[in-house]
């Protein structure tokens, strides 16, 4: 970063943005600012310029910085460890083996104690994917830290940054910052600032039309220009790529050559570091002072040398032809292997090796190095390296004309998968094992045949895969008939038992039960947690819920210990399933979740338990604790299947929201990765989807998105939802036909059939529905059918549906009920006020909970129209509306005595309030209201209220 950020000018106002943004993080409300724009437009100098003011008006604020550099992404967590090393924290970090996103989110929390933290990070579109997840992290924290997240990122950079970026922007707190090129006015700012005087206009005319207000280009363009010049110099190139080399092609060629050496090794080293690489560089310390004293390179505090701008190495390295770049990786090359043959073989540089080596062309070298760096990594956690190593090494196979004997490509593709489930690489994984699958012979080999079959059958669904197929486990069962026995049959049946259970078979409980007394036999821990939670899964599809539960503890009881972590989670969701009600669900899953990382299960266990808690919270409506166990899923880059799911439940919680782009951005982006997504995430999908749909008033839409699924009897996730969205797209199709004057009976005759069809609402045929959801979801069809044909009173059905979601802990759908009955009851005939005023107040109180901000404009909407007071600190007057005035309303005439109504049939007073205050009968005042009703037009005193509103304003 530069050191120098006094001569930033033209930046005023984006440099009192972030001011703001760093003042708002220091009184405790964490903010996030991620600065975009085009290469040298100075987005680093605006970071570092804030960081400073911060840092210098408060000697309690801590700076952390640090940066990603060009050619690096290979390296894990390379900014990461920079930010902990800073802080002070590395050691620990390392000794702990903790993941990088905790990490560096202990950290930041322990240096929060002493006062706020800010973290500037510059280059993201250089950063690898662990650093991308750990600031996904450390941005997706407690929301009242004094925390301050500070990045750079250049526009455009293309996925997987601008994928992240978006996901980030969604987070609380979060902003993007983009910078533009420097119009006129400020490039002659910066003119004088650069040459230290008044400058002619001719001069500031020529910098500005030859960088197009671009900074960097712009001081390139002016080294050594004095006041006195009219224009720049002619020399110095058109375009930002060339001006930057401009300065390193003025060096001596040593300088030259090791600044090219310096980029193509990708990340700062000492100057002696340099020397003692090739004996030709002994005086590279000598020789890299030109390229410092014209700040080609920089030294930081710790002798490192690194380009004075990032863009200086990529555009080195871009520049030399392919065959020159290779033989300069193959010079590298040799001279780590002298280093690493001097006996100092560090993990990093047998990795370096690897890297140069693949970059030379070297094939066998570069797998021979990669297999050393591989066996050197083992046991260090650094599993993302050792896993692309190990890819990298079987594309190599692949590719050689001399295959590989059989022993040898089976290690390897056993080192693959095993590097990939521990990584967390569920594609991966399932890549190596396929292809394992194809070398075996069944005949000579059937136990390692099954026992691959079963192990692709259990990553299947982690890629996506539908879970409903029982053909594997069924040919690893008859490979294993001969020896029944043995390990591998009795994964089998464990694997037939769960495939049948998704299917409806009911020999699903007989394999279950058999699968237990085998692996009981056999004394095999893994195989009897994998029998145990199958059973429990059988037993909670038979309603047997306490059978369930006690399953699910016996398996954990056997699971933990001996770290089968996955047999442990299954079971824990059965348990879960046991629970009467989300509610009591989503605290089971919490406690389970920490249970496990308690025990050390590895993230896509308990993110996937992380993810089923957040799905469930949003239920609940509980926000803040979705949001958290959202936070946790993203600690990482999530395998496929969990990725999807959060795509889903993200989408299914901004839908709820009312935010429709945000909504189908997600599931648009859920099918980048799924074409075809598996059939359990279907119902799940088509809920946000509908819900997006009327988000937009796109009832149409919204059916379209359910139908398909009703039409299957879909039993999957989300199914219940299905009916009640159908009915409620009828309802409004129904309700845009009569708005447009035209007969609504051919919706109505579909509403007909499909009640015909599906009288209740679906349940679940892959997991447990809870009883009170089928009961609440009916109670909302019912209403909604009642609102599509127009019933009168149907005001008390959407209070029995607010009633019955609100039993059920269903916070959204008892918020819509509330704010229909309102409606219903205020606007409806046969309505009662008293109860649409309660249920309009309830409504406005659940949407604020939920921010649910559409929900609550229309509720607010409805109260003002209804003259309803939503909130203690609101005043309804009756004298607000100056009836005396209105002689006239719609045209008619209005007596003495309409006109002293209509005040408090604005104010939504009932017919017996009136009375009392006016001492008349009730009898009178509806009488006097039907007459205003029949004169006027009005379809109801709503719509009386705002014909008076509206004429008074006129008048």
């Amino acid at each position: 970063m530069p050191r120098d950020a006094t001569q930033l000018v033209g930046r005023e106002r984006e440099l009192s943005s972030l001011r703001h943004e760093l003042a708002a993080a220091a009184r405790g409300s964490a903010r996030t600012v991620l600065i975009r724009g085009e290469p040298g437009v100075g987005k680093t100098a605006l970071m570092q310029a804030a960081s400073d003011a911060a840092d210098g008006a408060d000697d309690s604020t801590a700076v952390l910085t640090t940066r990603n550099l060009p050619l690096t992404t290979r390296v894990p967590n390379l900014a990461v460890r920079a930010l902990l090393k800073h802080a002070g924290e590395l050691e620990r970090a390392d000794a702990a083996h903790r993941p990088a996103p905790l990490a560096l989110d202990d950290a930041v929390d322990r240096l929060l104690a002493d006062g706020p933290v800010i973290v500037a990070i510059d280059d993201l579109q250089w950063a690898d994917p662990s650093t991308l997840d750990a600031l996904m992290f450390l941005a997706g924290g407690a929301e009242d830290r004094p925390l301050a997240i500070l990045a750079t990122v250049r526009a455009g950079a293309g996925r997987p940054v601008d994928r992240w970026a978006t996901d980030l922007l969604r987070l609380p707190g979060a902003r993007a910052l983009d910078l533009d090129p420097l119009d006129r006015a400020a490039t002659r700012e910066l003119v004088a600032a650069v040459i230290g005087g008044t400058p002619h206009e001719t001069l500031v005319s020529d910098v500005f039309e030859r960088t197009r207000g671009n900074p960097y280009h712009a001081r390139l363009l002016l080294e050594g220009v004095g006041p006195a010049a009219a224009t720049a110099p002619a020399t110095v190139a058109p375009d930002l790529g060339s001006a930057v080399l401009q300065a390193w092609s003025q060096l001596p060629p040593s300088t030259q050559h090791l600044c090219v050496m310096l980029a193509l090794h990708g990340k700062p080293v000492r100057s002696r570091a340099l020397a003692a690489v090739d004996p030709a560089w002994a005086e590279a310390e000598r020789d890299l002072r030109p390229a410092l004293a014209t700040r080609v390179l920089e030294q930081d505090d710790a002798g490192r040398l690194w380009f004075h701008h990032p863009l200086i190495a990529e555009v080195l390295v871009a520049e030399i032809p392919e065959a020159e770049r290779r033989d300069r990786h193959r010079q590298l090359a040799r001279s780590t292997e002298r280093v690493i043959d001097s006996g100092e073989a560090s993990v990093d540089l047998l990795v370096d090796l690897a890297d140069h080596l693949a970059a030379a062309g070297d094939p066998n070298g570069c797998r021979d190095a990669s297999l050393r760096a591989v066996d050197a990594l083992a046991g260090t956690g650094d599993h993302a390296t050792r896993l692309r190593l190990l890819r990298r090494c079987v594309d190599l196979q692949a590719a050689d004309v001399h295959a590989a004997a059989p022993a040898e490509r089976r290690h390897l593709l056993e080192q693959w998968a095993d590097a990939a489930a521990d990584a967390g690489d569920s594609d991966d994984e399932y890549a190596a094992v396929s292809e394992m699958l194809e070398d075996a012979d069944a005949d000579t080999e059937p136990l390692h045949v099954a026992a691959l079959l079963l192990r692709r059958q259990h990553l299947r669904f982690r890629v996506g895969g539908d879970l409903a197929d029982s053909a594997p486990a069924r040919e690893a069962l008859r490979l294993a008939s001969d020896h029944p026995d043995s390990r591998e049959y009795a994964l089998a049946l464990v694997e037939l038992a769960h495939a049948e259970i998704l299917e409806g078979d009911p020999a699903c409980a007989v394999h279950a039960a058999e699968a237990v007394q085998r692996a009981t036999a056999l004394g095999d821990t893994e195989v009897l947690s994998s029998a145990l939670a199958t059973t429990g899964q059988v037993a909670a599809l038979m309603r047997d819920l306490p059978r369930a539960r006690e399953l699910a503890e016996r398996t954990r009881a056997i699971a933990l210990p001996a770290r089968h972590f996955w047999s442990a989670m299954l079971a824990s969701f059965w348990e879960a399933y046991a629970e009467p009600d989300y509610r009591s669900a989503a605290r089971t899953l919490s406690a389970i979740r920490a249970d496990l990382e308690a025990a050390g299960a590895p993230y896509v266990v308990t993110a996937t338990v992380a993810l089923t808690e957040a799905r469930t919270r949003i239920t609940i409506g509980e926000i803040p604790a979705a949001r958290a166990a959202f936070r946790h899923v993203r600690a990482e880059d999530p395998p496929r299947f969990i990725d999807l799911g959060l795509r889903t439940a993200s989408a299914l919680l901004a839908a709820f929201q009312g935010r429709a782009d945000d909504a189908e951005a997600h599931l648009r982006r859920a099918v980048e990765r799924f074409h075809e997504p598996p059939a359990y995430t279907r119902s799940s999908m088509a809920h946000a989807q509908a819900l997006a749909r009327f988000a937009r008033n796109d009832a149409a839409g919204a059916l379209a998105a359910v139908m398909p699924l009703v039409d299957a009897r879909a039993g999957d996730n989300s199914c219940e939802w299905l009916i009640p969205l159908a009915v409620r797209a009828l309802a409004d199709l129904a309700d845009e036909a009569r708005d447009r004057h035209e007969d609504p009976s051919e919706v109505l005759d579909r509403l007909d059939r499909l009640d015909a069809e599906h009288p209740h609402v679906l349940a679940r045929t892959l997991g447990v529905s809870y009883p009170a959801d089928l009961v609440a979801l009916d109670a909302v069809a019912a209403a909604e059918r009642a609102r599509a044909r127009r019933t009168a009173g149907a005001g008390v059905l959407w209070a029995a549906a607010a009633e019955a979601c609100g039993a059920a802990d269903l916070a959204w759908e008892e918020a819509y009920a509330c704010r229909r009955g309102a409606e219903a009851d205020l606007t409806g005939d046969g309505g009662e006020p008293a109860r649409g005023r309660e249920l309009l107040r309830r409504a406005a109180t659940l949407a604020r909970r939920l921010e649910a901000d559409a929900l609550l404009d229309e509720v607010e909407s409805l109260a003002l129209w209804s003259r309803v007071r939503l909130y203690d600190d609101e005043t309804t007057d009756a004298a607000a509306l100056d009836a005396d005035g209105l002689e006239t309303l719609s045209g008619v005439a209005l007596t003495r005595r309409e006109r002293e109504l209509l005040p408090y049939i604005v104010d939504g007073r009932t017919y017996a309030e009136i009375a009392a205050l006016l001492t008349i009968s009730e009898k009178t005042v509806s009488s006097h209201i039907s007459n205003l009703l029949r004169k006027t037009g009005a379809a109801n005193r709503v719509d009386l209220a705002r014909m008076a509103e509206a004429r008074e304003r006129s008048a």
